[in-house]
This record gives C-alpha cells, structure tokens and sequence, in this order.
C-alpha cells in the first residue's frame, strides 16, 4: 500500500505569522523596558530655593523724596516703579543646585504684598546684576558701604532677562523666566550678583512685593528650578571631587598657599575679587593647581571674600575663598 503523504502547508502561514507576532510584541516589552530605564535615570526635579532672614538677600534701592542713601534691606516688602525712582535687587545661593544637573526651567516668583488693579498694562523687566552688593548696606547711590555704583540705581547688563506685564486685578505671585541667565551662572560664564527689577519710566504708584524678610514664609521669593541628572558613565562615578584647601585661608595659623586638587585635564583656575575683577589665573598642572595668595602683580591679597572659576573642556566650577590674614 503507498504511503500517504499528508499536506501541512495549510500549518506554515499562519505559524509563521504568531512568530512574528511573539517577535514584535518582545520587541516592544524590550523598548518599553529601556526607555523607563532611561526616564527613571533622568526623572525630572524640582529645587526651591526660598530663604528667609538670615540667608536672604533682596532690598530695594529708591531715588524717591530724597531716598538715594537710604536702605531698606530689613523691610518686609520691596518695590518697583513710580517713574522708575524705585527698583528691587534679589540674590540667591545656587550651591544647592547638584553640579552635573541639566538645567530644564527657571522661574523666579515674588508675591504680590496686596491685591493690585492697573487699568494700563505694567511692564516689570529683569536685569543681570553686574556688581556685588549687599543687602543690609545697598542703596540708590552705594552698592554697600564705602563703595558707589558705577551708575547710581544699580549696575546691570542692559539686556533684559525677562520681562512680564501687569494688567487689571492681580494679586499673589508673579513669575519671570530666567532659565537661560540660570545655566550661564551655574555653567561660570557670569558671576552670580542677582538680579534687579525695574519698570518703564510711567507716571503710577510702585508696586510692592513681600521680601525674605517677610512674616509670611510660604510668600517669600523664590527661584524654582527644574532639572535632570543624566545617568553617569563609570569612569565619572570613579572621579574624585575637587577639593580647594585650605578655606578660610589663614596666615596666623601657618597657611602660605590655597591648593586646587583632583582638577580635570587641561583646567585653568581664575580668581576674582568679589566685585568680578579677576585677580589671577592658575594653570593646572597633573590635576592640581597652587596660589600663592597674590595678585597677578605679586602683591599679597587682602583680607575677604573672594570667588574661583574652574575651567576644562568637560565642566565648569565655581566656589567661594575666605582669605583672614
């Protein structure tokens, strides 16, 4: 009897389609799988930096009924406007910003100290400080004590930051994009001395908005910060922090040089005096950089605060040095 031969063809297309079927839905499992990975490594954050008395630093200066050397740093609201006699100067601490962040949005929020009503636009614009000032001392003509503006009302970057216009009722915060001036700071390519709000030169009252010095906590300023951190390669989880030592630096207790270690390749250290004018410049050589605590002259440095910028092709680094001699 011959044998029979049974037909399967009928079997191969549609095995064929289940196969590529369980292929494509691996293949989505698996893409699915790296890219929660990859959100869960770079998940967005969110920083507010909303000091109170002690490490605030906002005031307004005014020009106003004979105001020019007045200040008004522990004043509980701070003002802008009324023909552009009275602007607000704010600063903020950015070492809490983790280094390696990715810079996503920055927005600076201050609170209305009341409920306004403008029946024509109010235009408030933001300005880059160019100069150190301080709180407790800054006034139209001084940007601390024994030490004038270089224009009275403060010196800024003419470009405007950001601006916002006031219209109708308004009340509670009100907020400007500062995200680009954030990431030149935090990258060294400014020094960080705030901001100031000032308003077109129109004919109206100031508007007023509550201080760090204000009761109110949850109303004081704030600088939002948005965020990620990129997941690190292993060779950078392995690379030692730089270290400045030491600081303060002290003369009385046998200090006679300021050490920079653990610098990257190629890195150059500036030092500024507090006010931006940079003082010297250290080359880095095996990873590390020494100064001598004299100015490019060769003078000795006077006692203060003083700012370092750590420059290399892969970051940027800024600190603060204490010199106590």
């Amino acid at each position: 009897m011959p044998a029979r031969i049974i037909d399967l063809s009928f079997m191969v297309e549609p095995m064929k389609n289940r196969i590529m079927l369980v292929t494509f839905l691996l293949i989505c499992a698996w893409a699915i799988f790296c890219n929660s990975t990859h959100l869960w490594a770079n998940q967005t954050q969110k920083l507010t930096i909303q000091p109170g008395p002690e490490k605030g630093c906002d005031s307004y200066i005014s020009k106003d009924c004979a105001e020019e050397n007045q200040n008004f740093g522990n004043k509980q609201d701070m003002a802008v406007g009324k023909r552009d006699t009275k602007r607000s100067l704010i600063r903020f601490d950015l070492t809490s910003v983790p280094p390696d962040a990715i810079i996503l949005s920055a927005e600076l929020q201050l609170c209305l100290a009341g409920e306004y009503y403008f029946p024509q636009k109010r235009v408030i614009y933001v300005h880059r400080i160019t100069g150190f000032w301080k709180d407790k001392e800054v006034t139209w003509n001084k940007m601390r004590e024994g030490q004038n503006w270089q224009s009275p009302g403060g010196d800024f970057d003419c470009v405007i930051e950001n601006a916002m216009c006031l219209i109708g009722t308004n009340s509670g915060w009100v907020s400007w994009d500062l995200t680009r001036t954030i990431k030149d700071l935090l990258d060294g390519k400014y020094l960080n001395f705030g901001f100031l709000l000032k308003e077109q030169n129109c004919d109206t009252d100031a508007i007023w908005f509550l201080s760090s010095e204000a009761d109110w906590e949850t109303y004081r300023p704030r600088l939002v910060i948005s965020y990620e951190v990129e997941e690190k390669k292993e060779e950078e989880i392995r690379a030692p922090f730089i270290k400045v030592y030491p600081n303060p630096f002290k003369p009385s207790e046998g200090h006679t040089e300021i050490t920079f270690t653990n610098l990257p390749p190629g890195a150059y250290v500036k030092i500024f005096h507090i006010e931006g004018r940079i003082i010297t410049t250290l080359k880095g050589e095996d990873g590390e950089a020494k100064w001598k605590v004299k100015d490019i002259e060769g003078n000795n440095v006077s006692s203060g605060l003083y700012l370092y910028r750590i420059e290399s092709e892969k970051k940027c680094q800024t600190g603060k040095l204490v010199i106590i001699r």
